[in-house]
Order: structure tokens, then C-alpha cells, then sequence
């Protein structure tokens, strides 16, 4: 979680821990809006846009892979696959358990 993104950001781009708050925040900001966009299709209140969830499955896996959050980059892959195969059900249960971890995110940050 949060927690992770910081250790790889310290580890792999050797970032001081006083940069660090602003690029959890820029990664945060990114994972608002995706959680925000996906909740639509997360609760049913609408249909499955098979194109519009693989470019917001494109833009998370951009940034999860940048922050080292490889749980929200397994679950972006299993909806982006999902959304390929047009099958509602798995876009819905994918985006809902993008929009659940980003509680736990967004609680931890």
C-alpha cells in the first residue's frame, strides 16, 4: 500500500524522504480520478464502456507501474482483460475492487 509505494520510490529512484509526499500526492491525485471515473461501472449505474475502461486501466497501469503499486497493477491488468473480452460482469467486479483498494489507499495516505 502506501507503505509499498514509498520503499520503492526510496529504493528504486533513490528519492529522499522529503520529496517523498509529493509524489504520493501526484500518484493519489492520478488514483482519485481513476477510482472516480471507474465508479460508474463499479455500482452499475452504468453500462461497461469497453473503451473507455481499457484507457483508464492504460493510465493506472502507467502510473502503478512509475509508483511500484503492484497490487493495483494486477488488478488493472484483470480489468483491462475483462473489458477485451466485453464481459460486463468481471468489468464490474474488477472496477469495484479498484475502487475498494482506493479506499485503502487513500485511508493510508
Amino acid at each position: 500500500m502506501i507503505s509499498d509505494v514509498k520503499k520503492h520510490l526510496m529504493e528504486s529512484l533513490g528519492l529522499p524522504e522529503e520529496l517523498l509526499g509529493e509524489f504520493v500526492d501526484s500518484f493519489m491525485d492520478s488514483f482519485d480520478e481513476s477510482a472516480k471515473e471507474l465508479t460508474p461501472f463499479a455500482d452499475g449505474s452504468a453500462a461497461p464502456d469497453w473503451l473507455e475502461i481499457r484507457r483508464i486501466t492504460h493510465m493506472i497501469r502507467g502510473y502503478a507501474d512509475g509508483v511500484g503499486a503492484a497490487d493495483l497493477r494486477a488488478l488493472s491488468d484483470a480489468l483491462n482483460a475483462a473489458a477485451h473480452a466485453a464481459d460486463a460482469a468481471a468489468c464490474r467486479s474488477g472496477a469495484q475492487a479498484i475502487v475498494d483498494l482506493h479506499a485503502r489507499y487513500r485511508a493510508e495516505a
